[in-house]
């Protein structure tokens, strides 16, 4: 192993570190290479003065500058027709039969909240509707499944849709893994169908802007926000444009109930020729999402406490909310848009999250604080919605599309026991759309790869749905994950 650099090496090129260092001569030569790395890749000087900045936000907007995205660019999926529905159905899974689809999904977040030290995307659910058992492996199955669907449909060998998956330093090994197993199952070309990339890491802050060290030999940091997206993926962006990628669907590893290359979504974005789309659900009352809307005339995600609670509750006269857009991180770009706004430099503006960071004081103790005590910054992903020309939102029935896994099981809001049910929700109404006769006493979960948006259920019209014949009838349990 080469020697690690010397105290004095690494602060001639980064004195910003000096305060890092305060442990450095105690460490073993493994644990100073281990810190000299870190420090390599965190970017101190001009961490130093994003924090700087971060205290300058936007100037504040007021109740003026605000204004709903016009009905014109607001389509509602549950007010169209079926003919239309079926038409952008068509268009986007053309789109998918030619491979020009790249599912993009945020999974660098560690599942911390959840009190597990593996990647959110990773963990068991407890379910088994998919191979893997986790969110990945769910989605993972719902484009195998889409591909199949593109193919029976044309006739041919379908197009691909390619995978790309954000993870983070943290999140990166154990993600990479669990993705070649899943790819390995679905028969994916792991090389030439996915792109795995790493999203920045950032330093964390005290209240004065000083850097804090984890550990004697670690410096505490998190992944940038998944407005790190942008800086992350542009150096795959010539490669993904030359397999003929020209749309992109970007979503949070955490929604259960994603539609993953959405074909309806697709469809839709390309027939009203966007830039830009995104998916939202109508707000409920005091919800403290943010809201998609217009500032100055420009698209942007408006926080609750920005909109202020009187525009927040304000109504039009068909008793819907004014601000109505609740935005949930599903978004839709063209290539060429990315192109635009992605480069290895791209920096969005860092926002503050005051938390609680436990850190290593002067005399090398673990301080553990109660309140918050520091500051993370992060960037938001729809921070570019204002450089788009041809914006839209498609907004979706929440209990169908939207069902976040955020929180420890003890909260009981967005959490596994809660996306378990809101599977289930969506897996029954399915069903008794097609027709079938629920008579189970037990919730019921068809595995991810018999439907993808309730079709090829037709077989179960008029057939009883029990417990008895879960088990036994194969005509029935084929589609049934069999608990």
């Amino acid at each position: 192993m080469t020697a690690p650099p010397t105290k004095e090496e690494i602060l001639s090129t980064m004195k910003e570190a000096e305060p890092l260092l305060a442990f450095y001569d105690e460490l073993s030569n493994e644990e100073k290479s281990k810190l000299y790395k870190q420090l390599s890749t965190l970017n101190l000087s001009e961490a130093r003065q994003w924090f700087i900045d971060s205290e300058e936000q936007r100037s504040p907007s007021s109740a003026e500058d605000f204004r709903p995205i016009p009905r014109s660019h607001h389509f509602a999926q549950t007010e169209l027709h079926k003919v239309v529905l079926d038409q952008l159905w068509n268009t986007g899974m053309d789109a998918i039969a030619k491979g020009e689809v790249c599912a993009i999904v945020l999974a660098g977040g560690q599942a911390t909240r959840l009190g597990s030290s593996q990647p959110k995307g990773t963990i068991p659910l407890g379910i088994n509707a998919a191979f893997g058992d986790s969110l990945l492996g769910i989605q993972a199955a719902k484009i195998a499944l889409l591909q199949a669907l593109a193919g029976e449909r044309d006739h041919q060998t379908p197009g691909k849709i390619h995978w790309a998956v954000m993870t983070s330093p943290g999140t990166e090994e154990a993600t990479r893994e669990h993705v070649q197993m899943l790819a390995k199952h679905h028969g994916f070309d792991f090389d030439e169908q996915i792109t795995i990339f790493s999203q920045d890491e950032i330093a964390a802050y005290n209240e004065k802007g000083e850097f804090l060290l984890g550990t004697k030999s670690s410096v505490v940091a998190s992944p940038n926000g998944n407005g790190g997206l942008y800086s992350a993926i542009s150096a795959h962006l010539p490669r993904l444009r030359a397999k003929g990628i020209k749309y992109f669907h970007v979503y949070c590893v955490d929604n259960i109930l994603c539609k993953v290359a959405d074909p309806h979504f697709i469809g839709f974005a390309i027939s009203k020729e966007a830039d830009v789309a995104t998916k939202c659900v109508a707000k409920q009352q005091g919800e403290l999402v943010g809201s998609v809307c217009l500032d100055h005339g420009k698209p942007r995600v408006v926080e609750y406490s920005e909109l202020g609670a009187e525009l927040a509750e304000q109504k039009t006269s068909d008793g819907k909310y004014l601000f109505s857009a609740g935005s949930i991180a599903n978004h839709f770009f063209t290539m060429d848009f990315m192109d635009r706004v992605c480069s290895p430099s791209s920096c969005l503006p860092y926002h503050r999250a005051h938390k609680k960071i436990a850190f290593i004081d002067s005399n090398g103790d673990v301080i553990k604080p109660e309140k918050p005590n520091g500051i993370k910054l992060e960037q938001f992903i729809f921070d570019v919605f204002e450089l788009s020309e041809r914006f839209f939102i498609w907004e979706v029935p929440r209990n169908e599309e939207f069902s976040p896994l955020k929180n420890h099981q003890s909260v009981g809001v967005d959490c596994l026991s809660t996306c378990q049910k809101d599977l289930a929700y969506v897996n029954e109404l399915w069903l008794n759309r097609a027709g079938a006769i629920l008579n189970s006493t037990n919730r019921l979960f068809l595995k991810t790869m018999a439907s993808y948006n309730g079709e090829n259920l037709q077989e179960l019209r008029h057939r009883e749905v029990t417990d008895q014949s879960i088990e036994t009838n194969h005509e029935i349990n084929k589609f049934f994950v069999n608990h």
